[in-house]
């Protein structure tokens, strides 16, 4: 089976029952009228909580693979014009049903107006003494004709709206996927993580609920438009002084338009920002908390969060006022109109007041709607704007063939650079090279010089800006940070292609993983981390060199893969897998391991950006002064370099072999661990923790968290006041128009007195709808922050078994989309929630007051609309938390993507991965379109319930009618109409806004869930405590001493330390060494607390360190991790992220690191995790960063591992002169760099087996350092 073929196959099995059936095979076209299609789920999810096997599968019109090919097909298309439009492309794809819905929406709009003439022509009834009850009755029924079909038409039109905007999101997800995977190394240093990221979260969602509003462009005119016909008709001329008005307004709403999209860009341009730093914090969070730097990056983080909640606050602000002056035109055209009808001597009647009220309220709602519509355009086009320019960001050229003709690779004159421009500085220049199969080719040279370039322009991922690269064959690559997918090792392994057991068997011995995969959890079944977190570096990087084995490919290019194992694994894989299981492939292996070159075809010597020497070892070697005889020499004094690796498999290995409980260790939380020996039932390999998720109703409790961020129950108590006065003053409106209209004999004098009072509470309402909506607004601003801050502290200061355990996507996703929702979507919909159930009360109040009888009906439809809605809840609120924790892998695999891009364009996977992202989307889709049409659902049937309330109200109205008292009751029965009619959409809307709140409260249920997470200890200890250490000048000697430590990973998981002890003197240089398994990383863990110890005593210069804070010990240790972490900023806040030195100590420093080719200037740019530095220069920073520190206890794990031999052997001399006042503990991974430290601690089955000077230990024949040191030669000269 090929890869392509296998693509094929669906990678979400589809589940018995509901979720194997879609929408369009659930019913007919009654079926899709009445969405009772969706009545089988909601049973269901009546019963029990909904799981994903429950849900329909897409329509195959709304799958992403189906959307992708269209999108791509009209994308394709507008590429080809001179001014590429991304708006008329997804028209193009995507257009058809939502003109439909358009259609439907006119048919709505044409009948919404037969509601105002039915009230002019019932209260003309109602006036007549003598008037026929059949003709009241027939205007009653045409009331509930008009409105059930409008229900349909408005249901249909949002459900088609909203396919469509599920089919924009899906085709926004897959185009920035499908671009990410092809854009140049130059574009994609013009965009952050975040930022590609914020593109699929916040702008696909944009563009996603703009089609709700886009029809209003038209349909709102519409409106306007028969409405102020129909205004002309009862008001005559007078009414086009309110034209006049509309026509004055609208260069303010331009302006408006305009100063919103500012305003919108700007808030987006800090919220890219922020979500960039924060993902960055995240990235680097282990060494973070080694260097003891939570409160100073979370401090500034907030500085990018205040920045984006100064933003956020001016646009509500504007927001506020937009409001004011969208909800004030209707009320101003209102007084205008009826200020000229009464200035032209006419009096307002009943039923000429109260029809020109419902149409102006009609006219209000296209008025109203318009600011939201503005800013949803608005919004909608600043995303349209980003999207474009990232869809036409520059991709990366492939390499071709050429002229080649068999398997090989040919450069002439190849320059590569990663940047654009023809004033861009190469990274390699004049590069020209011919190679051929059955070639094993080595690429040597300093840090720095354009390695891994070479093999980046080969693979087309550096642009090559002069001469040609040839290449042809299948490729495949080890990265020099391999990439570890959250899978399976064996998946890990074949990587997309069909499992084959002779070659995958093959792949696993020759790459040295055979032991490894006996001592995992479940064998190549394990689930690895993120990021390969639960393997260690030389396990990560076998993993690649299995994989690329696996490819079976015709090129093999392998970045420096040996840096990270032992001296003997180096070998063995050197051996069976370079040289012999690659026999007759072309192999370009970089490496710093000199010893291989001897053994290789060519020797490719890369010096200052420039091929300084080609040919064999025999004939490069000799060349006098050359820079490989150079190289040679400055090891010449120990030739050969040993490099254990610290890893993972040490400790379980150890663990299963030493009879504890025999289940390995997985890297664990940084909590104390247990002391019990009870055995741990999880041996299934699985690490990665499914996403919490909550059922049932969203707990009061969630609610009190958000009411109480936002101020209190005081604050809450005054929004609700504001939102109860505003009410109150519109229905005091509406009855004094109603009293006025009825003095029909008064004079004008006396219609300027009613008019007056008239205006002013029009006026009052305006200013109360600002104050409301301006209050609440500031009050969830504050809640953002406050919600914001706990949530960033929380999660910096958790364990690392949560980063562990927890993939980075979840986390993003809590401090993404659920921070937007708390941001802009909540405030909004209480706003609204608010607004429309004040609404719905003001309006049965009313109908009740004028029409008693109302009460028996007001009844069971209460009851019906509470049923509906528990009844819609249930399934609503699981469905939204299903959508929620659906979204997290789609962002957790475009982060891995990134990670792993290079590797993943080597093989050629693009299309397998885009294949996993499609269907992690339709797995997302499927809940939020099943959330959405439970919404039309529910909507229809109480919409019908709302039509029945308005029938209702005219129905008694008419039978109600009174000889004796006609004009007063048509006056009230009036104004019960004109409320009863906008009841339907209240009622409807109040319960949607019902159901958003709780389901946009989840956001805050899954933000708090991270602000109650479990945290490492006190970062500092208690006062007295403290005064203690400074008095002292702790620590002052650097004596550390381990008295029988005990440490496991997790409860239940053996003991990796067993009664450790040892003793180190002042300013001792220890190396640590031992076999695999031996427990040397776990010494670093237990000494940094990363895992509190279970037993035993840590103390240095006389102090327990478990008695004080993680930062007063974290902060006096400096250590220098194997993997080298960088921030973006500058090579100044890389050294000293917190100005605590002066630019001389830094200068100092970056000499000392041996830096000066590389870096400039302390201002140096550096890119997001440090990309624009190779490995070994990142390396070379963070050593400079431990060189500043000044600490009196180092640590070194693998600190030299990316870097040449020449500039290891200056670094260790650096080390030896800068440290000679300190305590050194160093992770032999080259046994030559700690032959010359005091003491050697040679590590055993977690406890010191041999701890002395190196010559006495050597004294030993049968000791264990005599036989690491023997096979060390051994596996040098063999």
């Amino acid at each position: 089976m090929t890869r392509k073929s296998q693509e094929a196959l669906p990678l979400l099995a589809k589940a018995d029952g509901l979720g194997d059936r879609c929408p369009d095979e659930m019913g007919g076209c009654a079926s899709g009228l009445f969405f009772s299609w969706l009545t089988p789920l909601l049973d269901l999810g009546n019963r029990r909580p909904l799981e994903f096997a429950d849900l329909y599968q897409l329509n195959r019109d709304d799958r992403a693979v189906h959307i992708s090919k269209s999108f791509q097909a009209q994308w394709s298309r507008e590429l080809l014009l001179p001014t590429p439009r991304l708006w008329r492309a997804m028209a193009r794809a995507f257009g058809w049903p939502f003109a439909y819905a358009g259609f439907l929406k006119l048919i709505h709009d044409s009948l919404q107006f037969v509601g105002p003439m039915v009230i002019k022509l019932i209260i003309e009834f109602l006036s007549q003494p003598d008037a026929d009850l059949r003709v009241g009755l027939i205007y009653a029924g045409a009331i509930f004709v008009a409105g059930v079909i409008q229900s349909f038409a408005l249901r249909q039109y949002f459900f088609y709206c909203f396919e469509t905007g599920l089919r924009l999101r899906s085709a926004v997800v897959t185009a920035v996927y499908h671009k990410s995977l092809v854009l140049s190394a130059a574009a994609k240093g013009k965009r952050s993580t975040g930022e590609i990221t914020n593109l699929m979260s916040i702008d696909a969602q944009r563009l996603q609920e703009i089609t709700n509003y886009s029809h209003a462009i038209w349909y709102a005119f519409f409106q306007i438009v028969v409405s102020s016909y129909l205004l002309y008709l009862q008001l005559g001329v007078a009414f086009v002084s309110g034209v006049i008005v509309i026509l004055l307004l609208i260069p303010a709403t331009a302006c408006i338009s305009k100063m919103m999209q500012a305003l919108q860009e700007k808030l987006m341009a800090v919220k890219d920002e922020r979500v960039k730093v924060t993902y960055e914090v995240l990235s680097g969070i282990k060494v973070i908390k080694l260097q003891a730097w939570e409160n100073s990056f979370t401090t500034r983080v907030m500085e990018f969060r205040t920045n984006e909640l100064a933003r956020l606050r001016t646009y509500y602000i504007a927001d506020a006022f937009s409001d004011v002056v969208y909800n004030g035109v209707p009320s101003l055209v209102t007084i205008v109109s009826f200020a000229t009808y009464i200035y032209l001597g006419n009096t307002l009647d009943v039923g000429t007041a109260l029809t020109s009220l419902a149409l102006f309220n009609i006219l209000r709602f296209p008025l109203f709607m318009l600011p939201n519509v503005i800013n949803s355009l608005v919004e909608a086009q600043v995303s349209f704007k980003r999207l474009t320019e990232f869809f036409l960001l520059d991709e990366r050229s492939q390499v071709t063939a050429g002229n080649l003709t068999d398997v090989g690779i040919a450069l002439h004159n190849a320059t590569f650079t990663y940047e654009e421009g023809a004033e861009a500085a190469p990274a390699l220049a004049n590069v020209s090279l011919s190679l051929g199969s059955n070639q094993l080719i080595a690429v040597v040279g300093a840090v720095g010089s354009g390695k891994s370039t070479l093999l980046s322009g080969l693979l087309g991922d550096a642009t090559c800006s002069n001469g040609s690269v040839h290449l042809k064959g299948s490729i495949a690559y080890v990265s020099q940070q391999p990439f570890i997918q959250n899978a399976t090792l064996r998946d890990n392994i074949t990587f997309g292609l069909p499992f084959e057991h002779a070659k995958y068997q093959k792949a696993i011995q020759v790459s040295s993983l055979r032991d490894d995969l006996k001592i995992l959890p479940g064998g190549d079944l394990t689930e690895i981390g993120e990021k390969g977190i639960n393997l260690s570096g030389g396990q990560r990087t076998r993993v690649a060199i299995a994989r690329a084995v696996y490819q079976d490919a015709d090129i093999y290019l392998l970045d420096d893969p040996l840096a990270a194992v032992d001296s003997h694994v180096g070998s063995d894989i050197f051996k069976q897998c370079f040289q012999t299981a690659l026999k007759g492939k072309l192999v370009v292996l970089v490496t710093n391991g000199l010893q291989f070159l001897k053994d290789c075809d060519a020797v490719v010597v890369i010096a200052s950006g420039k091929v300084a020497e080609l040919g064999t070892f025999a004939d490069v070697s000799a060349i006098p002064g050359g820079v490989l005889a150079t190289l040679l020499e400055s090891v010449q004094e120990a030739p050969a370099e040993e490099t254990y690796a610290v890893t993972e498999t040490d400790e379980m290995e150890d663990a299963a072999n030493d009879g504890d409980d025999g289940v390995p260790r997985r890297r664990g939380s940084s909590m104390r661990s247990d002391t019990d020996g009870e055995t741990n039932k999880d041996q299934n390999g699985a690490l990665i923790l499914d996403e919490d998720r909550a059922t049932g109703d969203v707990p009061w409790a969630t609610y009190k968290v958000w009411i109480r961020a936002c101020g209190g129950f005081g604050v809450a108590a005054a929004v609700v006041l504001f939102f109860v006065l505003s009410q109150v003053v519109n229905l005091a409106s509406t009855f004094w128009l109603s009293y006025w209209s009825e003095q029909a004999g008064s004079s004008q004098s006396d219609q300027m007195y009613y008019f007056w009072i008239f205006t002013a509470l029009n006026v009052g309402y305006t200013a109360s709808v600002f104050v409301r909506i301006l209050t609440l607004y500031l009050a969830g601003l504050r809640g953002s922050k406050v919600l914001f801050q706990q949530l960033l502290t929380q999660v910096l200061r958790a364990p690392t078994s949560f980063f562990d355990t927890t993939p980075l996507g979840r986390i993003v996703n809590r401090l993404s989309k659920d921070v937007y929702a708390i941001d802009e979507s909540i405030p909004s919909t209480w706003g609204m929630l608010f607004g429309t159930i004040f609404s719905v009360l003001t309006t049965i109040a009313t109908v009740v007051y004028v029409t008693p009888y109302f009460t028996l009906v007001l009844l069971p439809l209460g009851a019906l609309y509470y049923v509906s809605q528990r009844y819609f809840v249930k399934t609503s609120r699981e469905l939204q938390r299903l959508d929620s924790i659906s979204r997290s892998p789609v962002y957790a695999l475009f982060t891995e993507t990134l990670e792993g891009i290079a590797t993943i364009r080597a093989f050629g996977a693009e299309t397998q991965f885009a294949a996993r992202n499609e269907d992690l989307l339709d797995r997302n889709q499927r809940a939020y379109f099943l959330n959405f049409s439970a919404n039309c659902w529910l909507a229809l049937r109480l919409e019908f319930a709302g039509t029945v309330v308005a029938t209702s109200a005219a129905l008694f109205a008419v039978c109600g009618h009174q000889a004796d008292n006609s004009v007063a009751f048509a006056g009230l029965a009036g104004v019960s109409l004109s409320y009863a009619f906008s009841v339907t959409q209240s009622l409807n809307w109040s319960v949607r806004m019902i159901s958003s709140i709780q389901t946009q409260m989840v956001s805050v249920e899954r933000i708090h869930n991270y602000c109650v997470l479990d945290t490492e200890a006190d970062l500092y200890a208690p006062t007295t405590v403290q005064a203690k250490l400074q008095a002292s000048a702790w620590p002052s000697d650097g004596q550390v001493t381990f008295d029988s430590v005990d440490l496991r990973y997790r409860p239940g998981l053996p003991r990796v330390l067993r009664k450790l002890s040892f003793r180190i003197g002042r300013n001792e240089k220890i190396g640590i060494v031992g076999r695999t398994g031996a427990g040397k990383s776990s010494l670093v863990v237990a000494l940094m607390r990363i895992v509190e110890p279970c037993g035993g005593r840590i103390l240095i210069d006389g102090v327990d360190i478990a008695t004080i804070g993680l930062h007063d010990l974290r902060e006096k240790i400096a250590i220098i991790p194997q993997d080298p972490v960088l921030f973006s900023g500058s090579i100044r806040s890389n050294l000293d992220p917190f100005s605590r030195y002066d630019d001389a100590a830094l200068w100092v420093a970056v000499k000392r690191a041996h830096l000066e080719s590389a870096v400039t200037s302390l201002d140096d740019k550096v890119d997001e995790r440090g990309m624009n530095f190779s490995v070994g220069e990142r390396q070379l920073i963070c050593i400079a960063r431990a060189l500043l520190k000044k600490a009196k206890v180092i640590l070194m794990d693998e600190a030299t591992a990316s870097i040449d031999a020449n500039t290891d052997r200056l670094i260790q001399q650096s080390i030896r002169e800068e440290f000679v006042d300190c305590t050194t503990l160093t992770i032999a991974h080259r046994i030559n760099t700690i032959l010359d430290c005091d003491r050697i601690l040679v590590m055993d089955k977690g406890g010191a087996a041999e701890f002395d000077a190196p010559s006495e230990l050597l004294k030993n024949p049968k000791g264990l350092f005599t036989n690491l040191v023997d096979h060390w030669r051994d596996a040098d000269e063999s």
